[in-house]
């Protein structure tokens, strides 16, 4: 029973905060909390609170923390030792996706050129109608 005991609690022992996870994530990848603060558009203090589990980052920097790290946020959040990484998708999966991410983002903020450059496709094509039953009917053919 004892040995179960010490087991268990030595199991506890090896469980890491987010804080923990955080340090060691960002000592890992070289960076100090200064420029890993700066990525994340925060302040050096609001990382060194979240290293020191004084307070926790708000969803979309767990979020941005676990994409500049390659690692879940179920890793940063749940309180295990456990790295996991992201199953990456494959690279015409995720090709295929960029493009349309991109194709999706540039309708949402740049949709007005799309719409002016259908405006003018559509002139182009009425001018080239135009031109082409005027020449069928021999009224272009006597200014060429």
């Amino acid at each position: 029973m004892d040995a179960e005991f010490d087991r268990m609690e030595l199991s506890n022992q090896e469980e890491m905060t987010f804080g923990e996870k955080l340090q060691g994530l960002r000592q890992k990848a070289g960076l100090s909390q200064d420029t890993l603060a700066e990525q994340l558009e925060v302040s050096r203090q609001a990382v060194s609170r979240w290293e020191r589990d004084e307070t926790m980052p708000e969803p979309e920097k767990i979020v941005a923390l676990a994409d500049l790290f390659a690692v879940t946020t179920d890793y940063l959040l749940r309180r295990t030792e456990q790295w996991e990484t992201p199953q990456q998708p494959s690279r015409e999966r995720r090709s295929g996706r960029d493009i349309m991410d991109r194709l999706g983002y540039l309708a949402k903020t740049r949709g007005y050129l799309l719409g002016w450059i259908l405006v003018v496709w559509g002139i182009l094509d009425l001018v080239v109608l135009l031109l082409m039953c005027l020449g069928m009917t021999g009224v272009v053919s006597a200014f060429w």
